[in-house]
């Protein structure tokens, strides 16, 4: 099969704008990249993936949990340590399934940096999403981060 590379382009812009949005603290914005139904956001880890035990480390079912799940980041008022995070997506795969639907693979590292300017490796793992094209622009109606490094240091505060 020949693979789309516009298509391809398209949806590493699109992953590229999402890890920039969240680099960049903008989290009001994040649920805006999701369809209102179907939505789904979930982190897992690639243990439980493999065993075939589908239980995510966290998870939302629906346009209103995303909103619920970052509105204490946005409103400045959950508790947690603050790190500078820095997201880099890597080997974007994506091929065009029934329905119009994009189907998405795609590698994510994130690094983080604490107050004192150290940087240290905060997370591995995959982006196996389920997009839409709408209107020119994509939007997602499934997003699971399977993650390689699961022992993760930090309340999982932020999206991934």
């Amino acid at each position: 099969m020949t693979p789309d590379l516009t298509l391809r382009l398209q949806v590493e812009s699109f992953l590229y704008e999402y890890a920039a949005l969240l680099d960049e603290e903008r989290f009001a914005e994040w649920p805006q990249l999701f369809a209102e139904s179907p939505c789904r956001y979930e982190v897992l880890s690639r243990e439980n993936v493999d065993l075939g035990l589908p239980v995510p480390i966290m998870s939302c079912y629906s346009h209103g949990m995303l909103r619920d799940r970052v509105a204490m980041l946005v409103q400045g008022t959950l508790t947690y340590r603050k790190m500078r995070l820095l997201r880099q997506v890597s080997n974007v795969r994506a091929e065009t399934a029934a329905g119009g639907k994009v189907i998405v693979r795609a590698g994510i590292t994130v690094f983080q940096s604490d107050e004192e300017g150290v940087s240290s490796l905060y997370l591995v793992g995959r982006y196996h999403a389920h997009l839409m094209s709408t209107n020119g622009s994509f939007r997602i109606t499934a997003m699971s981060v399977v993650l390689d490094s699961f022992g993760i240091d930090t309340m999982l505060a932020v999206p991934i």
